[in-house]
């Protein structure tokens, strides 16, 4: 979408409110990809610590799921966040069905990584878990990537319809308020 740089000199409320809701979904899904790099790397540090030390692996299993559980919940929320304004174009019922339908994928993914977690509180498949998670996580990117394009898509749908329907209801009232103004232009246009 457009940047601040872009922008139009008459650009319109109605369009820097738009842009400022695609804006923030793109910064959703910035912060979302260095939150899966990150996640990456401490899992290959797990893999690492797991080969390394056995000892303290189940106390590393509890502090990894603690970190997902986290990490899932603050995504949630910043996608919550971030999408906000764009409720009062969504119908309630399906504002509702996207968050059942998040809260399912959060629990499938839960189930999914916490089962590989328990191979390597055994002390195995630690490189496997981390192709695992390699794999989840190109998946979860794709799902995203798709959501916001078809979310864009949508809003832009609704975006065009709103523009479309205030130029012509501004139209009117022009017309009917300022029913010379038509005129003035005409003669400026016709002395320049």
């Amino acid at each position: 979408m457009a940047t601040t740089k872009e922008l139009e000199k008459n650009v319109s409320s109605l369009e820097l409110l738009w842009n400022q809701a695609f804006q923030n979904i793109d910064a959703w899904v910035e912060r979302e990809q260095v939150r899966e790099d990150n996640l990456l790397k401490f899992a290959n540090l797990f893999a690492a610590n797991v080969k390394q030390n056995q000892e303290n692996l189940k106390e590393l299993a509890k502090q990894f799921s603690i970190e997902l559980s986290n990490w899932e919940k603050t995504s949630r929320e910043e996608l919550l966040t971030a999408t906000i304004s764009l409720q009062s174009f969504f119908p309630i019922k399906s504002y509702e069905e996207i968050n059942d339908k998040l809260d399912g994928f959060k629990n499938v993914a839960k189930t999914n990584i916490s089962s590989p977690l328990n191979n390597l509180v055994n002390g195995q498949f630690a490189d496997k878990y981390v192709s695992t998670l390699e794999k989840f996580i190109e998946l979860r990117r794709n799902n995203r990537n798709l959501f916001v394009k078809n979310l864009k898509g949508s809003a832009s749908i609704i975006r065009t319809n709103q523009s479309a329907f205030l130029n012509t209801i501004t139209n009117q009232v022009k017309n009917v308020i300022f029913p010379f103004h038509k005129y003035l232009e005409r003669s400026n246009e016709l002395t320049n």
